[in-house]
């Protein structure tokens, strides 16, 4: 799936317009647009996305990878919302359903420390209790603060794209979420996301440009 988010959307009903581009035996294609509409009545444009569509069960199990889990602590000695002043940043309406868990070696920039690494990594988990499912590694990839925090930029970080491949369904019990960075120039970064699910699969990845928060170009 690729999102291009076009408008910044406001609070407030959205309608959504869908169109099959393909169907196929293996792989479907659609797309689909989220529209506001702005005081005039007029409809704006806030998001476009592509995406294929398969079934997950239908692949073949043989995996071959370089990829490895990312290393951090276990979820009890990671850091919750409990741990400290500095709330998880997002709107309170994503946030309060979630459970994020933050490494504490990605985690100094709440107390004014980051590493400078641009990196960030976090337990997840859905805060009604409930599974992952493919759908919900659509927010997984995202749910993160971001990688500018860690550089020591704080603010407001806005996707630009968002490419998301889910690769299978998760197995029970909370996610394993990392996200780098390894570029931030002219205003922008690039971040790439791994979501690793309890027995160790890789069950998503992304890449998302986003514009870095405005102290970075001041």
């Amino acid at each position: 799936m690729s999102a291009h988010y076009l408008t910044s959307s406001v609070p407030g009903p959205a309608v959504i317009r869908t169109e099959v581009v393909r169907v196929g035996r293996t792989l479907s294609t659609g797309q689909a647009s989220l529209f506001q509409y702005d005081e005039n009545g007029a409809a704006v444009e806030r998001l476009r996305v592509l995406a294929s569509y398969g079934d997950l069960a239908a692949l073949p199990d043989d995996v071959r990878t370089t990829a490895t889990a990312p290393v951090m602590p276990g979820y009890a000695d990671c850091l919750g919302a409990e741990a400290g002043p500095a709330p998880i940043p997002g709107s309170s309406a994503i946030v309060d359903r979630l459970r994020l868990r933050l490494d504490p070696v990605t985690a100094g920039w709440a107390v004014g420390a980051p590493s400078g690494k641009g990196e960030m990594r976090a337990w997840f988990e859905l805060a009604d209790g409930r599974d992952a499912d493919p759908l919900s590694l659509l927010l997984v990839v995202d749910a993160l603060p971001p990688t500018s925090f860690d550089l020591g930029l704080i603010g407001w970080t806005p996707t630009v794209e968002l490419t998301t491949h889910v690769r299978r369904r998760p197995a029970p019990g909370p996610l394993r979420v990392a996200i780098t960075t390894r570029n931030l120039a002219g205003g922008f970064l690039e971040e790439d996301a791994e979501v690793w699910d309890s027995a160790d699969h890789l069950v998503a990845q992304s890449r998302q440009l986003a514009r870095a928060p405005r102290a970075a170009t001041a």
